[in-house]
């Protein structure tokens, strides 16, 4: 089992935060130890060889294709490889899914979606991916297909994006009437965006965020 962090382009900050790369995954107890899926984060999950699928405890069971995005889980979540899994996966912030693809998180939550059935250019990284085992090359292949993402990011709900980090900064610690008179919207308003954007609520996303720091 071996298992590489890498750093994207700073260009990319704030949006994608890591690139990690499994490879010779045998069990799920090699994903849990790298604490990888956690409560309320986003991936990008590109499967070079065998399979992932997971089974969360509020949801039916998926087993993820070859370029997907996985949205926060909110529950506890069994995983299942069929290996040897190697895989490359890129760990978003919660606003980047909607931000630079669109993809109104709601309906993510505790599931995925189909890259490729979202945009055919994800179909040619996931091959290019499928092709190489070389850390470097992994990094640019990746670099290369989010950059081109960033001239295109939606301007919509800009302002959750600043309230996603301001929790983050305050580390969870905010009332939510104290969050919707900060951004002067309503506590409805508030919350139905922040669900669009990042697929939970704000007071779950505080929840967990205070559940991490603790972690």
């Amino acid at each position: 089992m071996n298992t590489y962090i890498l750093s994207p382009k700073d260009t990319l900050h704030p949006f994608v935060q890591q690139y990690i790369v499994l490879q010779n995954i045998h069990s799920t107890a090699d994903i849990a130890k790298k604490k990888l899926f956690t409560a309320g984060r986003q991936y990008l999950v590109f499967i070079q060889q065998g399979g992932l699928a997971f089974k969360p405890m509020d949801h039916a069971a998926f087993e993820l294709p070859e370029a997907s995005v996985t949205g926060p889980f909110t529950c506890a979540v069994d995983a299942r490889v069929t290996g040897p899994l190697n895989a490359v996966i890129v760990q978003l912030n919660a606003y980047a899914s909607h931000r630079l693809m669109g993809i109104s998180m709601e309906s993510v939550t505790n599931y995925f979606r189909d890259l490729t059935r979202l945009n055919p250019r994800w179909k040619s990284t996931a091959e290019e991916l499928q092709q190489t085992t070389d850390i470097h090359t992994i990094r640019h292949i990746l670099d290369l297909a989010l950059e081109s993402l960033l001239p295109h990011q939606q301007p919509a709900l800009r302002q959750v994006d600043e309230m996603v980090d301001y929790l983050t900064e305050q580390k969870g610690q905010v009332a939510m009437l104290e969050l919707a008179l900060r951004f002067k919207t309503s506590r409805h308003t508030l919350e139905r965006q922040f669900m669009e954007v990042t697929g939970l609520t704000p007071q779950l996303y505080t929840r967990l965020l205070r559940r991490q720091r603790y972690a």
